[in-house]
């Protein structure tokens, strides 16, 4: 019987590799542009027409080809950047597998000319559906001009599956945007359609290419990170949360200057940002990972845009923790300054847990807090006390604190539909969600001190004990979490079927609603996530909704000056555990702006 097995000719091959190298012309470009830059250029042209489609050129002065190297480029597998497998533990270049041009010459017409420093005239090769066609000495200063056309023109149901003009070119442009971001010192010329569309200078460093890029709007709100652990380092910026968006954000991610995927890095990023940002919020950054290329491999995808790290915790917690510390070092909270008696009362920044252990754990006490000439309670009223008893007794009351804010005597804070506080402050007015920032107040005491519990142990028994009647998914959930709760103060055990007897407490929350606790608990958890940490935030936020002051609450001019000494002493007082914004601000230029005074 014959063989059934046989070779694939080289040609085929290459056509089939093509499919994951060339994803489209953005893929091309990409390809064409490392090349550019392994070979040294620091003046990058590209040229695209058709969206890609028809044409792509890229120039560069790099340091070229000679002939023999010129026409050995298209051989599938030669490169000049690695010669054995030791070179593939520390990478240095962006490309290395010698897969990119013969692919793109199997699915493409393809011209090459290029000349080396030193010889008096270039070589031009041109191939047609990776079959050389001609090569002849050609004219050309030092660098390579690669010219791209009729892609996919022999594969034409990949040609058919390409999006729209319009999403191609935005992938381009996307793709040389973070090349240009990544090399500073490259200039970038792009032309579409012979129409300039970027023309780049070089620039002394990432945050001035990134703000040509993004636009010298967000330059306050992008943020330098520098960050170390070891072998490892990051740099670059993250925006404040202020620059979020709900889609389309831009986010570039690398690692030794090679741009990439991964939802590893990316989860960092997120959780960096914690409760700063809404769910359908999306920040902004570019972020830099310089490590040894012993601990990461860049060879896992023919496109390497795919990295793998030896050590994937001490990964996502050097992104995690640059940028959570680069939000917290930087003041990104307005500065509350408000007058009484002639005396200036100001809190501004987010302090760090560490700052609120230095002032004496204010926000975990019932003593007075001082600030300037000022003392007021360090803790707003809990609901039950804050209602007033009638509608009379409520009139009179706040006529009384309207007219002590007349004699100058107190802060001017109002309360707007006994939902919203306004303050005035020196660039126009604060307007506080009361319900969200004391979310948000509620919310770090309780982790602070659960994680305090956790430590001591502390428990409180319960004087009668709480019968709690479970569902079935919350019983499922209740093994999984009992061990922890045992060691947060909880005394739990089971009684009959599903029910459960609450016998102690934390000893941080004797007070509170422990039953409605632990129903939200085990619903809001999310299924599988049963570390300490997890379990945690959830019962943090938990309490926080529960126990904060809601709208329709009336709060006394102290409450209200209370509540926003203890928001902005917070370590993230821009939103709610659930992440609302807490507040929001409006300046007299925006006012002016309403009124038609500009």
């Amino acid at each position: 019987m014959p063989s059934r097995i046989r070779i694939l000719s080289e040609a085929l091959a290459n056509r089939i590799a093509a499919g994951e190298v060339v994803e489209g012309p953005h893929s091309v470009v990409k390809e064409l542009v490392e090349n550019s830059i392994d070979a040294g250029a620091d003046v990058i042209s590209i040229d695209i027409k058709g969206a890609g489609s028809d044409l792509i050129r890229v120039a560069d002065n790099g340091v070229g080809l000679n002939s023999d190297d010129a026409l050995a480029a298209f051989d599938r597998f030669a490169t000049s950047k690695i010669s054995d497998e030791h070179d593939l533990e520390a990478i240095e270049t962006l490309g290395f597998r010698g897969e990119a041009l013969p692919s793109i010459s199997s699915v493409s017409r393809v011209r090459l000319v290029t000349c080396e420093r030193g010889e008096s005239e270039g070589t031009s090769v041109r191939l047609v559906g990776g079959t050389v066609e001609d090569v002849r000495p050609a004219g050309r200063s030092l660098g390579t001009t690669m010219e791209i056309s009729s892609l996919f023109f022999n594969t034409p149901a990949r040609r058919k599956f390409l999006k729209s003009d319009r999403v191609e070119l935005k992938k381009i442009l996307n793709s040389v945007t973070e090349y240009a971001i990544l090399y500073p010192h490259i200039r970038f010329d792009l032309v579409v359609d012979g129409r300039p569309v970027l023309a780049l200078l070089p620039a002394p460093g990432i945050r001035e290419r990134a703000l040509e890029t993004l636009g010298s709007a967000c330059a306050g709100d992008l943020l330098p990170v520098t960050h170390a652990d070891g072998p490892y380092e990051v740099v670059g910026l993250v925006g404040k949360p202020s620059i979020a968006r709900t889609r389309g954000a831009f986010q570039l991610l690398a690692v030794n200057g090679r741009p990439v995927r991964s939802r590893l890095l990316s989860a960092a990023v997120r959780t960096g940002y914690g409760e700063l940002l809404p769910r359908n919020r999306h920040p902004v950054f570019v972020l830099v990972i310089n490590v040894d290329g012993r601990f990461v491999d860049a060879n896992v995808h023919p496109t390497k845009r795919e990295v793998r790290f030896g050590e994937e915790r001490r990964a996502f917690a050097l992104i995690e923790h640059a940028v959570r510390n680069t939000l917290l070092e930087h003041d990104v909270a307005p500065t509350l300054t408000v007058k009484t008696g002639g005396t200036n009362y100001a809190v501004s920044g987010a302090g760090s847990y560490e700052s609120e252990r230095k002032r004496g754990e204010i926000l975990a006490t019932d003593l007075p807090v001082r600030t300037g000439e000022l003392s007021f309670p360090s803790s707003v009223r809990e609901r039950a006390q804050t209602l007033v008893a009638d509608s009379e007794t409520r009139h009179a009351g706040e006529n009384g604190r309207a007219a002590s804010v007349e004699a100058g005597e107190q802060a001017k804070f109002w309360q707007l539909h006994r939902t919203y506080i306004f303050v005035q402050t020196r660039e126009g007015v604060l307007i506080v969600d009361q319900h969200a920032a004391h979310e948000r107040v509620i919310y770090e005491q309780a982790r602070k001190r659960l994680s305090g519990v956790l430590e001591t142990g502390s428990s409180q028994q319960l004087l009668f004990p709480i019968a709690v009647e479970l569902s079935p998914a919350e019983f499922e959930s209740f093994g999984n979490v009992d061990p922890l709760l045992k060691r947060l103060g909880f005394s739990i055990r089971p009684m009959s079927g599903r029910t459960l007897l609450m016998e102690a407490v934390p000893g941080a929350f004797p007070k509170l609603a422990h039953d409605v606790i632990l129903h939200d608990l085990l619903a809001e958890l999310p299924s599988g996530r049963t570390a300490d940490r997890d379990i945690i935030e959830s019962i943090a936020t938990t309490m926080a909704c529960k126990t904060a002051i809601k709208a329709g609450d009336v709060l006394a001019q102290e409450e209200m000056r209370s509540l926003l000494d203890q928001l902005f002493a917070t370590e993230l007082p821009y939103s709610c555990p659930h992440g609302r914004p807490t507040f929001m601000r409006m300046t007299l230029d925006e006012l002016h702006k309403k009124f038609g005074r500009t």
